[in-house]
């Protein structure tokens, strides 16, 4: 037996303890390169093509190299990395979910299975958005109304007002990804609609608040330990580079490569995070597709394939 097998039954309810997580989650994440592959590949190239180009383009930064000159090219990666993790995301969800259950399947299997869901799970990416972006829109048009007009110097007020609404914002941000975390997997998998899967997700969160958080920021202390061990090799070349005081397309590309590499082998591993604790919490049946699935409590109703039952 697997150890994502002995640390889960993914057909009870219950959450392992933190270490039989951890271990479930790394085993559920290795087990997955392999059907993943070619998935993989497509991924790291992507994120090396996107690496090369930012780490050999000229900047110019208004406030200093040494300012921005760490941040911005960082940035530019995840926020062009961030569109194709969503899409390749979505089918790893019924891959590591067949994995724990003993059934294999392929990543075009997989693939499969998403497009039957892909009306709902497009209803469910706009109710996401709307749910992240309407509440700070509203904070920030009532910070600008209470705000008096000025003209010419920057009022302390506004940037106060500002900074208040950004950090609201944020704070919004992750108290409702938190709350939203199961959303996607419980349309893929169980083919709730977009709704019910967010109403699934809040009943899953709320009431495992404690026990969610640990594990979440357990296995976030260890993946960051150990990416940033992972990444050193490319920290190393980057800041000998520097240290030079000349521009090196090689060490800048070796790290690039490297850096590359280890993005793409821990994404199965995040994914595997959030797997292993929604079957702990949401067991499936032995077929997914064709039952019912097992219902947390008494308030859970049967899923319906309708866009917003």
């Amino acid at each position: 037996m697997n150890a994502a097998a002995a640390a889960i039954d993914p057909t009870r309810a219950g959450l392992p303890n933190i270490s039989a997580y951890l271990t479930a989650v790394w085993d559920l994440g290795r087990r997955s390169l392999k059907p993943a592959l070619p998935a993989l590949g497509f991924l790291y190239f992507y994120r090396l093509g996107m690496g090369t180009y930012v780490a050999l383009s000229d900047y110019t930064y208004p406030l200093g190299k040494d300012a921005l000159g760490a941040i911005l090219p960082q940035l530019a990666v995840i926020a062009s990395f961030m569109p194709l993790l969503l899409l390749i995301y979505t089918p790893f969800l019924p891959l590591q979910d067949g994995l724990m259950r003993g059934a294999e399947m392929t990543f075009l299997s997989a693939i499969r299975r998403v497009f039957e869901e892909s009306w709902n799970f497009m209803l469910s990416g706009i109710v996401q958005v709307l749910v992240f972006f309407i509440p700070f829109m509203v904070i920030a048009v009532v910070a600008g109304l209470m705000l008096p007009a000025t003209a010419g110097d920057v009022d302390p007020t506004r940037l106060l007002a500002a900074s208040f609404a950004a950090l609201a914002g944020l704070a919004w941000a992750m108290i409702a990804g938190l709350f939203m975390i199961f959303a996607t997997p419980a349309l893929v998998l169980d083919s709730e609609g977009p709704v019910q899967s967010l109403r699934t997700s809040f009943h899953l969160v709320s009431r495992n608040l404690g026990a969610v958080l640990g594990r979440l920021f357990a296995f976030a202390f260890v993946a960051t330990v150990v990416y940033f061990l992972a990444t050193m090799p490319s920290s190393i070349l980057g800041a000998v580079e520097r240290s030079s005081g000349i521009a090196s397309a090689p060490l800048k590309l070796a790290g690039v490569v490297w850096s590359s590499a280890v993005d793409t082998l821990f994404f199965p591993i995040w994914v595997a995070a959030l797997m292993v604790l929604y079957r702990s919490l949401r067991p499936a049946l032995a077929d997914t597709r064709g039952s019912v699935p097992v219902a947390v409590d008494e308030e859970f109703r049967t899923p319906a394939r309708a866009p917003f039952e």
